[in-house]
């Protein structure tokens, strides 16, 4: 390879890096909203004692974040640990939260605001985890 053929690589690879990083800067707080949004629905869920419909409707940003990670042609090393550690321990949250909550803890604030801000803490870390790797 020659120094034209090189730097012609090298301007490529830049190129690339530039697109991909640029692409990439709405992930962290696509991140947070998924977290905010399943606190919300589980604690709107459990003050708002919908029954049957809070199960499935809190995992809903669970299989979003599934999906599309799932879709995705190119995941990061890290990201094949962590997502499957994120989402066992929201499913393990809504697991305890949602059946012991509608049974026990009905319409309870006490009960409902620390399980719905748990459950949001693991999109929170993993959205932290993505800002730091860009650094």
């Amino acid at each position: 390879m020659d120094k034209t053929a090189a730097e012609q690589a090298l301007r490529t690879a830049e190129s690339a890096s530039s697109k991909v990083l640029a692409q990439g800067r709405w992930y962290p707080k696509a991140l947070l909203a998924l977290g905010v949004l399943e606190a919300a629905i589980l604690l709107a869920g459990g003050l708002g004692n919908v029954g049957l419909l809070l199960m499935p409707g809190s995992l809903v940003p669970l299989f979003v974040f599934i999906v599309y990670t799932a879709t995705r042609p190119v995941v990061g090393r890290h990201q094949r640990v962590l997502y499957p550690i994120l989402g066992a321990s929201v499913s393990l949250v809504i697991a305890i939260a949602a059946p012991l909550g509608q049974v026990r803890f009905t319409a309870n604030p006490a009960w409902w605001v620390p399980a719905a801000v748990l459950s949001a803490v693991p999109f929170l870390v993993a959205a932290w985890l993505e800002t730091r790797g860009r650094r």
